[in-house]
């Protein structure tokens, strides 16, 4: 227990070490996801061959980096520090696991239904909580992610394996299905037959975006390693938009079959933006100090702006249908950024919010 108290308090002294970019990350991959969430409210409803749902496609292709960013955050904050497996279950999960809780009943409240459905609600929590249930499952393998960590090799090994079988095989499948004739899916279906038969589960899941991100951030990117991130990351993001409007008039119903997590094109994207971050130089201090202070506020943000999302259009009839969709989705972004931030600024002045749920 005395070691423990140690390595806490050298990590406590760590963490004091901050590194801007990933405050600058955390903020923008905050509005990414709202952007995200607001681009997504009026998309299944609304004609795919019409100017709206191409724009909130446009919207929803270029900020799916959001989540597999705050993942890869995460990953090199944890995985660059020696922390003990006790403070990563009293301080990290728990504090997850009680946010959870308190924002599934906020959410609960405001929902309409029976008290059946609220208690559902409270469970299950709302549809942008699983994000929390999903980074309490990493943190409780974090001891077993040291491991792979701490060798360059393994770290590439488990890579590699990660991009083959959680990325590259399942996306070939997509298109196989979206464009393969008959012959070619049957083909793809016996390959996908085999691989499933492998079980290789330990490289699928986004314990690879959080291997990924301290890779990237403790690895030297030459110009030239660069320039081929960002060139996939630019053909990752046109992928996004032109293959999901492809497959959506070819079949005249709306699709996402390229907005995943696990598609090649979303990591190709995730990788460019915290590549662009890491080497983007941040000389106006009070700016930082500025977005410093605001990451601080992003998982309160987080956690509540769906709630402004929904109570907008119900309140006030605000939606991205309300008005051009171009500036709908910006603008509705802007007010959701700026009221969710302020909201979990507020929360933070309180002490045991501040511990616990925000």
């Amino acid at each position: 227990r005395q070691t423990d108290r140690q390595t806490d308090r050298q990590t406590d002294r760590q963490t004091d070490r901050r590194k801007v970019y990933f405050d600058y990350l955390r903020v923008f991959a905050t509005f990414a996801v709202m952007i995200l969430h607001i681009s997504a409210q009026n998309w299944y409803s609304t004609d795919v061959n019409g100017f709206d749902w191409q724009i909130f496609n446009f919207f929803d292709s270029i900020v799916r980096w959001g989540v597999p960013v705050f993942v890869m955050i995460s990953g090199s904050l944890f995985l660059n520090r020696e922390i003990s497996l006790s403070k990563i279950f009293s301080k990290y999960i728990r504090r997850l696991i009680t946010a959870f809780i308190a924002w599934s009943a906020i959410y609960a409240v405001f929902m309409d239904g029976t008290i059946v459905n609220r208690a559902s609600a409270l469970v299950q929590g709302h549809y942008h909580m699983w994000f929390i249930l999903m980074i309490v499952g990493i943190y409780m393998c974090i001891p077993f992610i040291k491991v792979i960590a701490e060798s360059d090799f393994r770290i590439k090994y488990f890579l590699i394996l990660s991009f083959v079988f959680a990325f590259v095989f399942p996306e070939i499948l997509t298109l196989t299905k979206d464009f393969g004739n008959d012959l070619i899916l049957k083909a793809s279906n016996i390959v996908s037959s085999d691989v499933n038969s492998m079980n290789m589960q330990m490289v699928l899941g986004y314990t690879c975006y959080f291997i990924l991100g301290y890779y990237l951030d403790n690895k030297e990117l030459n110009r030239r390693q660069r320039f081929i991130i960002y060139t996939l990351g630019i053909v990752g993001f046109v992928f996004t938009i032109v293959m999901d409007m492809i497959v959506a008039l070819k079949t005249q119903t709306y699709c996402g079959n390229y907005y995943g997590d696990f598609n090649v094109n979303i990591l190709f994207e995730s990788i460019a933006v915290f590549t662009a971050f890491k080497y983007r130089t941040f000389e106006k201090e009070k700016i930082n100090t500025i977005i410093q202070k605001m990451s601080k506020f992003s998982f309160g943000a987080y956690c509540v702006h769906a709630l402004i999302i929904e109570q907008l259009n119900i309140r006030l009839g605000l939606n991205t249908l309300s008005f051009n969709s171009v500036f709908s989705v910006l603008s509705i972004g802007v007010i959701v950024f700026v009221v969710s931030f302020s909201i979990s600024a507020i929360l933070n002045k309180i002490p045991i919010i501040r511990k616990y749920i925000v």
